[in-house]
């Protein structure tokens, strides 16, 4: 079972158009609705390639009471705190080139009851024992990154692995926490939190091992078109998808890790803490991801949309590699 935390969820509004002209009339050839959130999307995702999951969430009535009907109508198991305001709406906007614009609204605001009842909530789901934890994505109004070290130090104290995917400062405070077991952030992301750039392979793998909270614990560093590198005590292993034609963008991130911590859960126990676990990992998190920007809007991916051999692998890329050269 791996349980996923959106604590700040959300309904997407997917328009899609010809072109997109801003202070102009826009007409929308197809739109679709989804319940989302990156905790949310993870979940959808493994869900679909039969990975037992559930998903937990602040809900207000209406907004969020929809986002649990949909997920509920999938088969999906939900758990959910009441909250008082509304759950966000957020509009993504994609043009016949793929060209995408995002609108999110803020998100509710958790009172400190709702907050303490969304925790107390996580600790009873924590003792029936998931492989994991994670929890991703923004955080709404009257939380800050405390509460992810929270959930960090919560999930170990279950013997739960935690793993996170977030940015800003709540990335910045789990990361130098040291409580997450795997963290998933993209180089831009990454780069903000080292306050610098990071060009080489040498300088991301040298930084994410810098932010390494105990032996078993790995980042994977979403490349983009560059692909993705797995950073842990080990070294790294780079995985890129052969070249493929973009739809959608939007949650492509969410199923790379969920491809990541389905091969987790299934890989044998002589893997787990050899290098052919790593490819295994991140040749499954590479090819989730690449299969789910070639559907539209937040579609996440099955089976026969996944090619996991379309994916090459390099152990140890040379540190001096720029990462705009790394590529299939």
């Amino acid at each position: 079972m791996i349980i996923t935390l959106t604590a700040n969820p959300s309904v997407d509004l997917t328009l899609e158009l010809e072109s997109f002209t801003t202070g102009e009339v826009n007409r929308a050839t197809g739109k679709h609705k989804d319940p989302a959130g990156k905790g949310i999307n993870v979940a959808r995702a493994l869900h679909k390639n039969n990975i037992t999951t559930a998903a937990v969430f602040p809900a207000d009535v209406t907004v969020g009471g929809w986002i649990e009907s949909a997920l509920s109508d999938t088969g999906i198991q939900t758990m959910t705190t009441r909250i008082a305001d509304e759950v966000r709406q957020n509009i993504t906007i994609v043009d016949a080139h793929g060209d995408t614009t995002k609108i999110n609204e803020a998100g509710p605001f958790l009172t400190e009851a709702e907050s303490a009842s969304l925790l107390a909530q996580i600790s009873g789901v924590l003792e029936t024992s998931p492989r994991w934890l994670v929890a991703a994505g923004s955080l709404p109004r009257g939380l800050d990154g405390s509460f992810y070290v929270a959930l960090g130090k919560l999930a170990h104290q279950h013997g739960v692995r935690f793993a996170v995917d977030t940015s800003g400062g709540a990335f910045a405070s789990v990361a130098h926490a040291g409580v997450a077991d795997l963290m998933k952030p993209n180089h831009e992301e990454l780069e903000e939190l080292a306050g610098r750039e990071l060009p080489t392979v040498g300088d991301v793998v040298g930084f994410a091992q810098s932010l390494l909270g105990n032996d078993d614990a790995a980042i994977v560093v979403s490349l983009g078109e560059n692909g993705a590198l797995l950073v842990n005590k080990r070294g790294s292993v780079w995985a890129g998808h052969e070249p493929v034609t973009p739809d959608s963008t939007v949650g492509a991130g969410d199923s790379t890790l969920a491809g990541y911590l389905s091969a987790d859960v299934t890989i044998s126990e002589e893997l787990f803490g050899h290098v052919d676990g790593d490819i295994t990992r991140i040749s499954t998190a590479v090819a989730w991801g690449s299969a789910a920007v070639q559907l539209p809007a937040t579609t996440v991916p099955g089976p026969k949309d996944i090619t996991i051999t379309a994916v090459h692998t390099v152990i140890n890329p040379s540190l001096t590699t720029a990462i705009k050269e790394l590529h299939v």
